[in-house]
């Protein structure tokens, strides 16, 4: 009888095993999930920062060939009016813009392979006909590598009252 005993036991003790090994990998966060951010990644987060900053600056200095390297063709923006714009509707504003002063506020940048996504806020001065307004925004813009380089396609700005 011990001899039955040990072969029974031996295989409950190997399902037992099997059981709680598949628990233990189950309840387990996926090991992709624990890595830190890349090098890459990191990289990517501060050339689109930069890209951000030189954004900012064909703006305030009504630099609109410097925003076209920055955007791709089929770039479209919400404005903060709700209305959709185009890369060439909006290049032509740049030139005509009365930015006294513009400064970035703090950005996140998410990769997802050729993808990113970079969310921010920036506040702004500006006179128009003689009338100084300023205005806090908040943003989202949508990149994509295309041919190596990292041109912004879709753009959200909302005005924060």
């Amino acid at each position: 009888m011990a001899i039955v005993y040990k072969d029974v036991t031996m295989p409950q003790r190997f399902i037992a095993h099997i059981c709680f090994l598949s628990f233990v990998l189950s309840v387990a966060p996926p090991a992709q999930a624990q890595q830190p951010k890349s090098d890459s990644d990191s990289a990517i987060s501060q050339t689109l920062k930069a890209t951000e900053q030189a954004w900012l600056n064909a703006e305030k200095n009504r630099d609109a060939a410097a925003f076209e390297t920055l955007v791709a063709d089929d770039w479209i923006a919400i404005s903060p009016d709700g209305k959709s714009q185009t890369k060439a509707k909006r290049a032509s504003e740049i030139k005509t813009a009365h930015i006294d002063s513009a400064t970035l506020g703090d950005m996140k940048v998410r990769v997802f392979g050729d993808t990113a996504v970079v969310t921010g806020t920036d506040d702004e001065t500006t006179t128009e006909d003689g009338k100084k307004s300023t205005g806090h925004y908040v943003w989202t813009d949508v990149f994509v590598k295309r041919n190596g380089e990292w041109r912004a396609v879709a753009s959200q700005t909302a005005q924060v009252k």
